[in-house]
């Protein structure tokens, strides 16, 4: 995953990226533009190759699982994907829309092994314009699906996808000019259409930007945002997608805090969904704290706060009474990151102990989850080893089968 995130415009999940390495506690300063993607760049899977990230999955079964992300190689940033068949991870090749463009993979949906699409974003260099990106798994290759910025933007990003069946994917991200921007949606029909949707956004709202989507079926969804609000305030805002149309729904922002950001959000049922983000508090040192709302009986509620350092990043529910959200926290201002899973009940929200990896390894970050049932769960993310000469992080997945979690092996750690 990694996402666009922009409010309040820097990226979170960036940020986390960073943090596993440069250690602080506290968030970055905000940015005065869309943070696109992460720099660096890349070209083609292979093993080894500096700052590999797996930024999202998607299982179908317990012997299928898809996982996308970017690997650093040569100056350049190429797509990263990588398949679980139930034994063992192995690398598949992400083609490029040209020649040295830097691919951001930022989620992945799949209805079946034999069709995912993965979106996220491109550019060529510095003074290139970033442009959505999605690209279709057919059971054995990937293919490019869209490389282009929709007509009168400058720049747009592609943040979250869902596929609820093998002939219907719907993505969400953002576009814009200058420092303006939008959310957009995209359907995916039948292996086949691509077509631009209109989403409305929150009354006032100068930008706005949906995150993270999830679909209880092809007629049913819900997207996550946030918005800068005519006073300048960083707000989240959802919509619901029911028969082909959206409508904004209100989301409370948690009290006490100077912005909430979603991240994700997982719907086990037309009428019950969990969004995860983070939050920033008003104290000096400006702590982030992971949080969470519920969306049930037509309202959405925050539902829990988690004490600062922590941010979450992904959620999965294979069950209404079951939900697993994935993260990272700090257990001093002077310690890299550990990872964090925090588990709901359908009314409370417990923490996990993911595994984690061994020395020399130093930080790890969980940035999505994957559950098809309550007892078989995949997580992936990075690690950050220090002691290797480019300081890099490497993939980590982490498989969970009912009772703890186990450190996999994957072809870029």
């Amino acid at each position: 995953m990694l996402r666009l995130r922009s409010i309040p415009l820097a990226s979170l999940a960036v940020v986390a990226a960073a943090l596993t390495s440069t250690v602080p506690a506290t968030a970055a300063t905000a940015g005065t533009a869309p943070r696109i993607a992460r720099p660096g760049a890349a070209a083609a899977p292979a093993a080894g190759g500096g700052n590999a990230f797996l930024d999202s999955d998607s299982c179908t079964s317990s012997t299928f699982c898809m996982a996308v992300g970017e690997i650093t190689r040569n100056g350049m940033t190429p797509g990263l994907s990588d398949v679980f068949n139930g034994t063992k991870w192995v690398a598949k090749p992400v083609p490029s829309p040209r020649s040295r463009v830097n691919i951001f993979a930022n989620e992945v949906a799949c209805g079946s092994a034999t069709s995912c699409l993965f979106v996220g974003d491109h550019y060529g260099g510095p003074r290139s314009r970033v442009a959505n990106l999605a690209e279709a798994w057919n059971g054995s290759s990937w293919r490019i699906v869209t490389g282009k910025n929709p007509p009168f933007t400058d720049f747009s990003g592609l943040d979250d996808v869902a596929c609820p069946t093998a002939k219907f994917c719907l993505a969400v991200g953002f576009a814009g000019t200058g420092r303006r921007f939008q959310d957009t949606a995209y359907t995916w029909k039948n292996g086949r259409t691509w077509h631009r949707v209109t989403v409305p956004r929150p009354r006032g709202a100068r930008n706005s930007e949906l995150g993270g989507l999830a679909c209880a079926d092809a007629a049913d969804c819900m997207a996550v945002g946030d918005y800068t609000s005519a006073s300048g305030r960083y707000l989240p805002f959802a919509v619901r997608w029911r028969g082909g149309r959206w409508k904004v729904l209100a989301t409370p922002a948690v009290p006490g805090q100077r912005f909430s950001n979603f991240q994700a959000i997982a719907c086990p049922a037309p009428a019950l969904c969990v969004a995860v983000g983070n939050t920033e508090d008003n104290t000096r040192g400006r702590f982030f704290h992971a949080f969470a709302e519920v969306w049930s009986g037509g309202k959405w509620r925050v539902s829990t706060l988690r004490r600062p350092p922590s941010l979450l990043f992904g959620v999965s529910c294979p069950a209404a009474d079951r939900c697993l959200a994935s993260g990272d926290t700090f257990p001093s201002k002077t310690g890299f990151a550990h990872p964090l899973v925090e588990a709901w009940n359908g009314r409370t929200w417990t923490t996990l102990s993911p595994a984690r990896t061994s020395a020399p390894d130093s930080g790890d970050v969980l940035l999505h989850v994957s559950c098809v049932s309550t007892s078989a769960c995949e997580a992936v993310g990075h690690r950050f080893n220090p002691s290797l000469p480019d300081r890099s992080d490497r993939t980590l997945a982490e498989l969970w089968n009912g009772h703890r979690w186990t450190v996999q092996t994957t072809p870029h750690q």
